[in-house]
């Protein structure tokens, strides 16, 4: 139970980080041009990246026994 729930609320994070990027590129872009766009790409990547990241770390933590 406690694993669905920490995925549920990692879910709605990681969308409500996605969201923000996504407000703020646009805003960016339509303010700067092309050059927001890739840095709205690097983002959203690195943020891909990081949640994976930290969502493998925390399984593995948990699979080691203490």
């Amino acid at each position: 139970m406690q694993e669905v729930v920490g995925l549920f609320v990692a879910d709605w994070l990681q969308s409500g980080v996605i969201v923000a990027i996504l407000v703020v590129g646009w805003l960016a872009v339509r303010r700067l041009g092309i050059a927001a766009l890739v840095l709205l790409v690097v983002l959203l990547a690195a943020q891909m990246v990081l949640f994976a990241r930290a969502e493998a770390q925390r399984l593995a933590a948990r699979r080691t026994p203490s």
